[in-house]
């Protein structure tokens, strides 16, 4: 995190999306109705499930903030991937609807001719949805938030969604009546391909997978080159949530003392905060250079 500032700007993610989601859900919803747009109410609907995925990542958030206890030794950040794994699963629930909806309103040929107004909803969206997209996305990216960053996509995947929508309102106006569900089915499809992006993402993390390769390589150079380090026996790291996790076993010369030990591992532990510019924890082994303790 580069200001102590962004941790504050962060603190305030969650109340600003709550707020723009509110104001969209509910003009978009009045709009789309009063408009007769298939495509912004859909909008509306993926603005509702945004209000809901917000209100989701607070809470977890505020579970990954916790300490480590007795029955959570490694602390509670994995709960940040349940709370992202639990949002998409929703979510493409959501993008299947109004898929369906769309495709079943252009087979049973209904006439769709929505009101010009129902494209200033769309125009709010999009405005909307961007400024959101660039507070919470540089939040998250500071902090390292995996479900903050996760909401922060969210927000850019309905600028997209809301500007298919305004050219199927316009196109309908043209006389492509098609043009608006058409619409609607576009921003279910791009729900969808978030979905599956972002769920393979935090599946992938609740199943550990390792940390950057290239960190874990600069990592290793710099500590072979440390002089009271003979050399790198293993580096594990894995993510947890806002926080990286390094376990590292060290080979070191066999007649150290247990002072030296200690200044050995506070010495790892700088080298890792000067590479890795973000919360970690570091645990270091030891083992004698000749035979393993």
């Amino acid at each position: 995190m580069k200001h102590e500032a962004c941790r504050r700007c962060a603190q305030n993610v969650g109340k600003v999306n709550i707020i723009g989601n509110i104001l969209m859900v509910c003009i978009k919803g009045y709009m789309g109705v009063a408009g007769r747009s298939k495509g912004l109410i859909a909008d509306a609907i993926h603005s509702s499930a945004d209000l809901l995925a917000t209100i989701v990542m607070i809470i977890g958030l505020k579970i990954s903030d916790k300490k480590s206890d007795q029955k959570h030794p490694y602390g509670y950040g994995k709960a940040e991937y349940i709370v992202s794994t639990i949002i998409y699963i929703f979510l493409f629930c959501i993008g299947i609807y109004i898929i369906y909806n769309g495709i079943m309103t252009i087979v049973e040929n209904r006439v769709v001719n929505p009101c010009l107004s129902a494209a200033w909803g769309a125009i709010f969206s999009i405005a909307i949805n961007e400024l959101m997209f660039r507070h919470t996305i540089c939040a998250g990216t500071q902090i390292n938030s995996p479900s903050m960053q996760a909401k922060a996509w969210e927000s850019r995947s309905d600028v997209y969604s809301s500007l298919a929508v305004l050219i199927g309102i316009l196109g309908a106006k043209m006389g492509f009546h098609f043009m608006d569900p058409l619409a609607a089915i576009i921003v279910g499809v791009i729900i969808i391909k978030i979905c599956i992006e972002m769920l393979k993402d935090a599946i992938l993390n609740l199943m550990d997978k390792s940390f950057d390769e290239d960190y874990i390589e600069a990592i290793a150079n710099v500590l072979e080159k440390t002089p009271s380090i003979s050399d790198v026996k293993d580096i594990i790291a894995r993510e947890l949530g806002q926080v990286l996790e390094f376990e590292i076993d060290l080979y070191v010369p066999p007649d150290i003392t247990v002072t030296t030990g200690e200044r050995i591992k506070k010495e790892v532990n700088q080298i890792i905060k000067e590479i890795v510019d973000r919360k970690s924890t570091v645990k270091v082994r030891l083992f004698a250079a000749q035979e393993e303790l």
